[in-house]
């Protein structure tokens, strides 16, 4: 059983990352065809990042599935979705400040499970429509939370994979109760330039704090998105929300090692290619908890897969 673990959660961040970042290149050759060709061939970087990765499923070692570290795990998944949806739902802080202050507590509270209580917000960050109560909330935290057990030996230092397990749970969860997705529409280019730029900035700057500072990726993430979702809306009264979104989308993606994002530049790229996702995925399984977090993912295991891919047909060597 031990062994089956790491594959199960492997194969179900892989499903999720290439619906979303394929819907959005897809999505993008229909509009605007110069971005799905961007697009498309990171798609081509994620496929080369997931055959990468599957080498070492052979080798990755999994906890047993009840031990108590992975109980407590499981708890804490649940308990940052509550928490989350409590604070953007019944509080009306915003899912962008809920998510955030879940993550900022938890890091300075429960540094050891800040990462499972972190993911656990993404859940709470649901729209009402596909999680319309405690019920659903607890069901698809439960999910995700199995999830997050089943997927701590792999994709290790990856941004975006706390919010990938997120959206699990919620897909999961919407496919077993049949609630419904909102789907908003693309953003025009105007906007879409800011939320490019949005993402670029946050994503640096998440991974400076992150790796640079030594502050953790939970809290370099919670910080940043915590700011954009405080700041962003009034200094922007008709981009705000979107851009507050952006940031913290772009901020899991900071939450890289730096194994797998060497420096701040291809951190800069990834930032451009969640800024594209984010536009054209708009409208996929909208109202998901954890879906900014798998653009996010997505983008990140795009660049990697693209650096790779260069350096292996280049003779040079890996980053």
């Amino acid at each position: 059983m031990s062994k089956s673990i790491p594959v199960v959660g492997f194969l179900i961040l892989a499903v999720m990352a290439l619906l979303v970042y394929g819907y959005a290149a897809y999505n993008a050759f229909m509009l605007q065809p110069v971005f799905g060709v961007v697009l498309a061939l990171g798609v081509i970087g994620i496929l080369f990042t997931l055959f990468n990765e599957s080498k070492a499923l052979s080798t990755a070692k999994a906890e047993a599935l009840f031990s108590n570290k992975n109980i407590v795990t499981f708890l804490a998944v649940v308990a940052g979705a509550v928490l989350s949806h409590w604070m953007n739902i019944d509080l009306k802080l915003g899912l962008v400040v809920g998510s955030a202050v879940v993550g900022l507590v938890a890091a300075v509270l429960v540094p050891d499970y800040a990462a499972a209580a972190y993911s656990g917000s993404f859940v709470g960050m649901a729209g009402i429509k596909l999680l319309p109560g405690y019920p659903q909330l607890v069901m698809a935290g439960v999910v995700a939370g199995i999830v997050y057990v089943l997927t701590l030996a792999v994709f290790g230092g990856f941004g975006g994979k706390l919010g990938t397990i997120a959206a699990s749970g919620c897909v999961i969860t919407w496919l077993c109760i049949s609630t419904e997705f909102v789907h908003p529409a693309v953003p025009k280019w105007d906007v879409g330039l800011l939320l490019v730029v949005t993402a670029v900035v946050a994503t640096v700057a998440t991974y400076w704090l992150n790796n640079t500072r030594k502050q953790g990726p939970v809290m370099a993430s919670a910080v940043v998105g915590l700011l954009g979702g405080l700041l962003l809306p009034a200094l922007h009264k008709d981009a705000g929300a979107m851009m507050a979104a952006v940031a913290i989308c772009a901020s899991f993606a900071g939450m890289s090692n730096t194994k797998r994002m060497p420096s701040w530049i291809p951190m800069a790229v990834v930032g451009v290619s969640v800024g594209l996702v984010y536009m054209f995925a708009n409208p996929f399984i909208g109202g998901t908890g954890g879906k900014l977090g798998t653009m996010a993912f997505g983008s990140t295991m795009a660049v990697r897969g693209l650096m790779d891919l260069v350096a292996k047909f280049t003779g040079g060597k890996k980053a």
